[in-house]
């Protein structure tokens, strides 16, 4: 599974709810970002994570994310989903 962080709308940018794309503890690249990781809005100190093969931040384009992950999909199997 792929991420994407979507650039935030007028109205989320007054609010301060932030989203970012993290690395996994111990990955081996440090260029890969794998986790998204989401403020708790009821406990400022915790947050929630979930974790992805690939995370792209809200600078990536449509291009990038497609150029890295799309011909894997397109390459796979008939039948078999992306």
């Amino acid at each position: 599974m792929v991420a994407r962080i979507r650039p935030l709308l007028k109205a989320e940018i007054e609010k301060d709810i932030i989203v970012h794309a993290a690395h996994t503890p111990g990955a081996e690249s440090a260029d890969t970002k794998t986790v998204v990781k989401i403020p708790n809005p009821k406990n400022e100190g915790e947050s929630y994570s979930f974790t992805f093969n690939s995370v792209y931040p809200q600078e990536a384009t449509q291009a990038q994310v497609f150029d890295n992950e799309g011909m894997w999909c397109l390459s796979r199997q008939a039948g078999t989903p992306c």
